[in-house]
């Protein structure tokens, strides 16, 4: 009687960490018995004498490994195994199981990524080298080659993926105190927080870049962390103002102008004055506003910036009326009026043919406030904005009406001839 086959038995789960570790420090017999138990069947006789035949030709490893038979998952893994990398097995196998995300209102069963031969090659022999470099203490190819995986699962995106590559990197360069390696590494780390929202821990991980490469005199690394924790501090800044949290959001512009002009951006350094400025206005700090708002104002005329002149000047007139000082604000609004219609900007012209009628109209000065209060009007309809022109004009005919108040309070008291006629005839109050 023939014997019954025996079931080859299922493959084992990947090594924990500390069977990893355990594997790691174990003779090649161990490794071999590992392997043994995770495989299914080792390549048969006819799978060899395919490899040998095609090993005759000259072709790239890649080729190689395409040309065996049943090429697998399973059978890269045990390569791994095979040469003593465990760490790369394990980091390997959770790679390649990993689960497909779900489709909306599907309820079909989840399965694992398909991942072409081309990339489980890839990232096979890339996890080898990086491996077999650290157990070498060969500190610059095994940081370059999980900052090539890093990057890779960066542009699929898988986030998640790339940090921990980026992790493994800012590790592997800490051996060896690599202080500017540490850096590019939380610098990435936070890219990729940026990338999937998470502000907070971007912020950390900029800081962190910019602290060591400070430490490390690299004024690359440094303008290139600055810049990035800028632009982090101010999207947190801006929803701290709105949810309300304006003290909170100042300390983080605060934070955004310290870093920014470390960036040694000037432009980047001028918004941060600019944001800073206005926070502590809506603070109530209106000196160290008009300070920020001067500084502004200085960067943008220095660099022939009219957009950004304007913005100043406009706050800076904000600022002075305030405290009080109004005939600084009239100043700054007319020279911002000016510098508007060099630049084009019809909405900061308008912005401040307003602001100036208002101002004068509290000062007494009637013609002058209806003049710039008609000009605002006009730049309303030129912008075309349906609110603006309802406002403007509301506002244009009180002001003019106030104009002729004192006029009808004495036509009321001491003229009821002419006050008649204005109302039979609707005559002018000046006639």
């Amino acid at each position: 009687m023939a014997e019954a086959e025996v079931a080859p038995e299922p493959p084992a789960p990947p090594a924990a960490p500390e069977e990893a570790t355990q594997l790691a420090e174990a003779p090649e017999a161990a490794v071999r018995h590992q392997a043994e138990e995770t495989a299914v069947a080792f390549p048969s006789d006819e799978d060899l004498m395919e490899v040998e035949e095609a090993d005759m030709k000259p072709e790239k490893p890649d080729d190689r490994l395409l040309k065996v038979k049943g090429l697998d998952k399973q059978q890269l893994c045990i390569d791994l195994l095979m040469v003593g990398c465990v760490q790369s097995y394990v980091d390997f196998f959770y790679i390649t199981h990993r689960k497909a995300p779900p489709k909306e209102g599907s309820s079909e069963e989840v399965k694992d990524v398909v991942i072409p031969e081309e990339t489980l090659i890839f990232l096979k022999e890339t996890l080898e080298q990086a491996e077999t470099a650290r157990r070498l203490r060969s500190y610059l190819q095994c940081y370059e080659s999980y900052n090539s995986l890093a990057e890779f699962f960066e542009k699929v995106p898988d986030l998640k993926s790339a940090m921990y590559f980026y992790q493994r990197c800012a590790d592997v360069a800490a051996e060896v105190d690599a202080w500017e390696s540490i850096s590019k590494a939380n610098l990435n780390l936070g890219s990729c927080e940026e990338q999937g929202g998470n502000w907070q821990s971007a912020m950390q991980y900029h800081e962190k870049a910019l602290e060591i490469a400070t430490s490390a005199d690299s004024l690359p690394l440094q303008i290139k962390a600055a810049s990035r924790l800028t632009t982090v501090c101010q999207v947190l800044a801006e929803q701290c103002e709105k949810d309300g949290q304006d003290v909170e959001a100042a300390q983080l512009y605060e934070r955004c102008l310290s870093s920014a002009q470390l960036s040694k951006d000037a432009a980047l350094e001028g918004s941060a004055c600019h944001k800073l400025g206005l926070s502590k206005h809506k603070t109530g700090n209106y000196e160290q506003a008009v300070e920020l708002q001067k500084q502004y104002l200085e960067i943008c005329r220095i660099h022939e910036d009219r957009v950004g002149e304007s913005a100043a000047r406009a706050a800076l007139a904000q600022a002075f009326e305030a405290t009080g000082d109004t005939p600084e604000a009239i100043k700054q609004l007319e020279n911002l009026l000016s510098v508007a219609s060099e630049a084009g900007e019809l909405k900061a012209q308008a912005g401040a043919c307003l602001n100036l009628g208002i101002l004068y109209n509290s000062r007494g000065n009637h013609e002058k406030s209806v003049e710039l209060l008609e000009q605002h009007f006009d730049l309303a309809r030129q912008i075309g904005d349906r609110k603006l022109i309802d406002s403007a004009r509301v506002v244009l005919g009180m002001v003019r009406g106030n104009g002729k108040l004192k006029a009808y309070i004495n036509m009321v008291n001491n003229d009821l001839e002419k006050l008649l006629k204005w109302k039979s005839k609707r005559a002018t109050l000046d006639s």
